[in-house]
């Protein structure tokens, strides 16, 4: 039997990262490779500095912040500071214990790489958008993610939701649903929400029975200094053949389910 029901998930990470430099030159300046979960309430940040051989810097400063979210506890650390000369690079990483239990955290590192000779100093800042472990110390799954769903599909009609887990730091702006073969824009529905997730709910109506149509999917959020970010999607929601076939479907299907229970 055909399913009359098509449900479609589009998973958007909400991993952050910023790289600025203000001035051209030589990359001699440590780059930031990773920030880790060791646990629960602990990351490990890590970097490299260039290779020996290209390496010009005859200072180097750097300072680590990270930003704490949890709920609506927001702390910010004082950074970690260190200094290098070129002949002393021997710290690499960083590990941080915390207050909170699977938290988010942005980490940021700052670098100043000084170059005597030409008095060139080479800024570079990066930014990674993390989470700690869940309490358990089982798994490290990592930063929520938002899901979006075709839900309430009938004949005619469906709706697109847009599932904002409640635990994020980011704060959503806006959000559009759009058909691609005709432009027609979905309709706003009051959200909904508990303990999880925020619905944000968009329907579709007036559309051909049993036919595929491609939702063009977008949201917008910001997030540290009001830097607003896009995410978009494409999905593919396919309407149901008839409405009364659903509704036979369904009295089918509770028919067999009480003749089960009678026979055996």
């Amino acid at each position: 039997m055909k399913k009359t029901l098509v449900h479609c998930i589009a998973l958007i990470s909400l991993i952050t990262s910023c790289i600025c430099q203000t001035i051209g030159g030589p990359q001699t300046e440590p780059k930031l490779t990773s920030v880790l979960p060791v646990n629960s309430t602990a990351l490990t940040v890590n970097w490299q500095f260039a290779n020996t051989s290209v390496d010009q810097s005859d200072l180097i400063q750097i300072s680590i912040i990270f930003y704490e979210f949890y709920l609506s506890h927001n702390q910010t650390y004082a950074s970690n500071n260190y200094t290098f000369t070129s002949a002393n690079k021997t710290i690499t990483n960083l590990t941080k214990n915390f207050e909170f239990v699977n938290a988010y955290y942005y980490v940021c590192l700052l670098s100043n790489s000084l170059i005597t000779d030409t008095s060139q100093v080479l800024s570079v800042v990066k930014c990674v958008f993390t989470r700690t472990c869940l309490r358990s110390n089982t798994a490290c799954p990592g930063p929520s993610i938002v899901s979006i769903q075709s839900t309430s599909i009938t004949s005619n009609s469906f709706s697109i939701s847009f599932l904002w887990p409640n635990d994020l730091p980011y704060t959503p702006i806006s959000f559009s649903a759009q058909l691609t073969s005709t432009g027609q824009l979905g309709t706003s529905l009051d959200s909904i929400k508990n303990e999880s997730f925020t619905n944000y709910r968009y329907r579709f109506t007036g559309l051909q029975s049993n036919t595929n149509y491609q939702v063009n999917t977008s949201f917008n959020y910001s997030f540290m200094n009001n830097l607003i970010t896009t995410n978009t999607s494409l999905l593919t929601v396919q309407t149901s053949l008839t409405n009364k076939l659903d509704c036979l479907s369904i009295v089918c299907l509770i028919f067999f389910s009480v003749m089960s229970k009678s026979i055996f």
